[in-house]
Formats: C-alpha cells, sequence, structure tokens
C-alpha cells in the first residue's frame, strides 16, 4: 500500500511519527510532505522522517492564502506521480482538495472544533473525519471517533517513556519543583482577535511560583531579558521528557495542555479555546484547569503545589484516562486499511 502524510505543524510530526513508521515497518510505502513552520522540518529532520517540504508558512492571512494554493498545486502534482492509495492529514487543507480532484480517499483527523475556515477548506472533501475524546462537532456518516485523547498516538506509555536525562544535562534537577510556562504567539489564521497574558502578568505570576520551585519559560515569541534566567535549557526535541518532570504547567496552547494532561501533569489553561479534549479532561478527569484569569490560575497553581500528594492523585487521574482510552496508532493504520478497501483508487 501507498500512503502520504501531509504534515503542516510541529505538533502533526509527533502526532503521525508512529503511524508512519509502523506502516513503513510491514512494508507499506509512505511519502510525507511538509511545510516549513516553526521547527516541522527540524523535527522531520531529527526523527530520520525522510520529506519533502513543498511550502514556508505565509507571514499573513494574504500570504497564507497565497501558500496554500500554491502548496496545493504542488502537492497534486507529486500525487500524480507517487500514486497514493491514500491520503491523510490534520485538517487537511490541501488533501481534501487534492483528493477530490485525483480520486484518491482522504482520511483527515480534527481536534479544533472553533477553527470553522479551516474545516470548511480542509474538510469539506474529506472522505473520513475522524475525531477524539471531547469532539463536539458532528459530521455525519463520514466521521470516525476514536477513544482517548489525540496525543495518546505518541504519549502512550506504549510509545513513550520519559527520560530525565536530558534535564540533568540541561543543569535541572528532576527531583525538586519544576513549574513550565508555556507562552504561544496567537498568530494562527483561527487564532485572529486573541491574544495571551501580558508581560507584567507573566512577570508576576512567575515571582509568585518562584516560592516554589523552579519556573521555566517555553515562548513563541521573543521576551524581554528579565525573562532570561527562566529560559527553557532543554532541547525541544526532549520537551515531552520535561514536561513530564513538571509539578504544574501553565499553558497557552491547548496542545500542550493535552499533552502535559495525559503525562500526569496538571495543566493550567488561560486563554484557551473551548476544545472539546480540553473540556472533557477538565470535566472528567480533572487533569485540565481553565481560569478566566491569570491570578485564578496563579492560586490554583499554589494550591497544587502547597499539597504533597498531589502527584499520586494526579497519577490515579493519569491512569484512569489511559484505562478509557484506545491505541491512536493502531486505529490510524486501521483507518488506512479502510480507506483503501473501502474507497479503491481507479
Amino acid at each position: 500500500m501507498r500512503v502520504l502524510f501531509d504534515i503542516v505543524h510541529p505538533a502533526q510530526v509527533h502526532f503521525f511519527k508512529q503511524a508512519i513508521w509502523k506502516l513503513q515497518q510491514r512494508g507499506d510505502e509512505v511519502l510525507v510532505t511538509a511545510r516549513n513552520k516553526d521547527i516541522t522540518v527540524d523535527l522531520l529532520k531529527a526523527l530520520n522522517i525522510e520529506h519533502a517540504c513543498i511550502s514556508t508558512k505565509g507571514v499573513n492571512m494574504a500570504a497564507m492564502g497565497g501558500e496554500l494554493v500554491i502548496r496545493t498545486l504542488r502537492l497534486i502534482k507529486i500525487v500524480r506521480k507517487f500514486k497514493p492509495d491514500v491520503m491523510v492529514a490534520r485538517v487537511g487543507h490541501s488533501i481534501g482538495i487534492t483528493g477530490k480532484l485525483l480520486g484518491i480517499p482522504t482520511v483527515i483527523y480534527d481536534d479544533m472544533e472553533h477553527a470553522k475556515l479551516q474545516a470548511a477548506i480542509g474538510m469539506t472533501f474529506a472522505t473520513y473525519i475522524c475525531t477524539g475524546l471531547g469532539y463536539y462537532r458532528d459530521f455525519g456518516t463520514r466521521q470516525v471517533r476514536f477513544q482517548g485523547p489525540p496525543v495518546l498516538s505518541y504519549l502512550a506509555p506504549r510509545y513513550f517513556t520519559p527520560n530525565f536525562e536530558p534535564l540533568r544535562q540541561a543543569g535541572l534537577d528532576p527531583e525538586k519543583t519544576l513549574i513550565f510556562f508555556r507562552t504561544v504567539s496567537w498568530g494562527a489564521s483561527h487564532d485572529v482577535g486573541r491574544k495571551g497574558a501580558t508581560l507584567s502578568e507573566l512577570d508576576a505570576a512567575i515571582k509568585k511560583l518562584s516560592e516554589y520551585g523552579r519556573v521555566i519559560i517555553s515562548s513563541e515569541d521573543s521576551l524581554p531579558p528579565s525573562f532570561n534566567h527562566c529560559a527553557n535549557p532543554v532541547p525541544v526535541a526532549n520537551m515531552h521528557d520535561l514536561l513530564a518532570f513538571c509539578d504544574v504547567c501553565m499553558i497557552e496552547g491547548g496542545t500542550m495542555a493535552e499533552e502535559a494532561a495525559v503525562l500526569g501533569v496538571p495543566a493550567i489553561c488561560k486563554n484557551t479555546y473551548d476544545f472539546g479534549y480540553l473540556l472533557a479532561l477538565e470535566r472528567e478527569y480533572g487533569l485540565v484547569f481553565r481560569p478566566d484569569s491569570m491570578k485564578k490560575a496563579v492560586g490554583i497553581a499554589e494550591d497544587i503545589l502547597k499539597n504533597p500528594k498531589a502527584k499520586a492523585e494526579f497519577g490515579d487521574k493519569q491512569k484512569q484516562l489511559l484505562a478509557d482510552s484506545e491505541d491512536v496508532v493502531e486505529f490510524m493504520i486501521n483507518m488506512v486499511e479502510r480507506a483503501a478497501e473501502e474507497h479503491p483508487v481507479k
């Protein structure tokens, strides 16, 4: 079988990597097309996943529109040559259109209910739309649901074991209290009109929580020199190792909050969207908190850091989540097979 994966964001590298490797190990031919956004290409290289980079992220909405056109035209050319049996992506801006034009089935994954424009472009022509824990939009008969947070495709215990050595090499002690902050740029097409914490809010929060342990900041935007003492020293390739050994995570982005929760670390999210998976992780498992102000977020963090039983309590919540979830990678492989069988390329 010939399978094409279209990867346009760093998080998608992790999301699809296990499925890519499993297909390759069993003898299927896999082609990965990529987009030069943030560290997407760097991650693919670091994981030795061969790929063809066919576009670079536009600097504004107009440029991203132009990029989509160019990317889709290049993808059509590649697909005509590669002749895949199935194409796979998240959101699938380009493969949905390409698949419809060339008669190739597409399997698209989504976890962002609010991104209506992306859905209109990417999922209108999808053969299957796959969604995980808590997803509340309904796409009718094309929708196939799986049980569990999507990030289990790479953070389930069978695929990931936290390693404390990268932390030690970076000068961190995993046995001491670590408090992680993640700020995002809010520059994606679905982020228009939104913004994160102000520098003054961030500064006050860091000063307060530094009383409990070492604060580490990871930011998509450049931060002023006054925050340099908190800069994340751990290589980006080991970000999940860092998350796993933290005591509390203060996170603006939805995916990293989901990752922390799956690793059994409480994720406190201010300014995130009402993603279905975050709502489920909050309401059903108590692994996510969604306060409406930084002051409340800091208060929640303090309550957790003062609780000597917190790690054990959140560990139990994580175990319940894992017990309730299926193997997301096996689901992906089954969906590729189903698409090829039910919609063979003519």
